[in-house]
């Protein structure tokens, strides 16, 4: 029942609104988002290296739809990037195509993407782009493969999810190109003809990725919060310089995990999440810490959690 009134309302814009005011909705939200203004962001970011723990900034939202918001979330994006390389906070950005333009027009989307990512390039910094429902798969990397052809992989990288079951060559793809990845099971529910359902099925897709990630990757990111998962990777990493991957994990979630693996001299990345239009991103949240598995996570109109597993 929970998750029908999910769907149904992030599909309300005015419910939306409702929702977000509510003192529980917005207590909920304190846990999984840094705040709705980019000092907030700024400011976990400082609380983070202060535990030597990096961060990935994102701004939240997804498909929009409204050209001067496109414009707005791009300009948003250079100004994180700056704040970023003011304060030394050795940060990276993540960013979802819909949010920059691909619900209204390819071009457009381009066009900011590759603003954000000149800047970047500028001020030496890294853009990761997310990855969001299958129909977009194909298209982001499209778009993935001319930016990381003109800027190159020092500048920008992508996500891989790996519950997919036609996209087994996707990886291989990047990986020879030489592409930075970091790997996810997937966030979004799809119909089982286009993801893994059960979830052995998804530990076996994303243990394959793994070893394929680890064994040839360059600066490997693995984005789970699953020990198991952890453990493998570092026997997989034994030998290799703690320095040269890292795991990635979410804001608000298992920060236990994340402060012990960077004292023992692990990299560990946080997604810090701030922003207006956080409610479908701090709900899917919910799911996960409710439903605990990643057959119950995600809805088609709803944003997925960061692309974490």
């Amino acid at each position: 029942m929970f998750w029908k009134l999910y769907g149904f309302l992030i599909r309300q814009p005015r419910l939306r609104r409702v929702a977000a005011t509510m003192p529980a909705v917005r207590r909920l939200a304190r846990r999984f988002l840094a705040g709705e203004e980019l000092e907030s962001g700024l400011a976990a970011l400082r609380a983070l290296r202060a535990r030597g723990i990096r961060g990935t900034l994102n701004h939240v939202g997804a498909h929009v739809l409204r050209e001067d918001e496109v414009v707005a979330a791009g300009d948003a994006a250079v100004e994180a990037l700056h704040h970023i390389q003011r304060e030394g906070l050795e940060a990276h950005l993540s960013v979802k195509l819909t949010q920059i333009g691909l619900d209204i027009d390819e071009e457009l989307c381009r066009a900011l993407l590759w603003r954000v990512l000149g800047c970047a390039r500028r001020l030496g910094n890294f853009v990761r782009i997310d990855m969001e429902e299958s129909a977009y798969t194909e298209r982001t990397l499209k778009l993935f493969e001319e930016a990381h052809g003109f800027f190159g992989g020092d500048t920008v990288g992508i996500a891989v999810q790996s519950y997919l079951r036609s996209r087994q060559d996707d990886l291989k793809r990047l990986l020879d190109a030489g592409a930075r990845v970091r790997l996810v099971k997937g966030g979004y529910r799809e119909v089982e003809a286009v993801a893994w359902h059960r979830k052995v099925e998804i530990d076996r897709a994303f243990r394959g990725d793994m070893e394929r990630l680890f064994a040839c990757g360059r600066l490997p990111a693995l984005a789970t919060h699953d020990p198991r998962f952890i453990e493998e990777a570092c026997h997989l990493a034994a030998g290799r310089d703690r320095s040269d991957f890292e795991f990635q994990m979410l804001y608000g979630v298992r920060p236990d995990l994340q402060e012990r693996l960077a004292r023992e001299g692990y990299r560990v990345r946080c997604y810090v999440p701030w922003g207006r239009r956080w409610l479908p991103y701090v709900l899917g949240c919910a799911r996960r810490l409710l439903g605990g598995t990643l057959r119950r996570l995600g809805e088609p109109a709803g944003e997925a959690v960061g692309t974490h597993s």
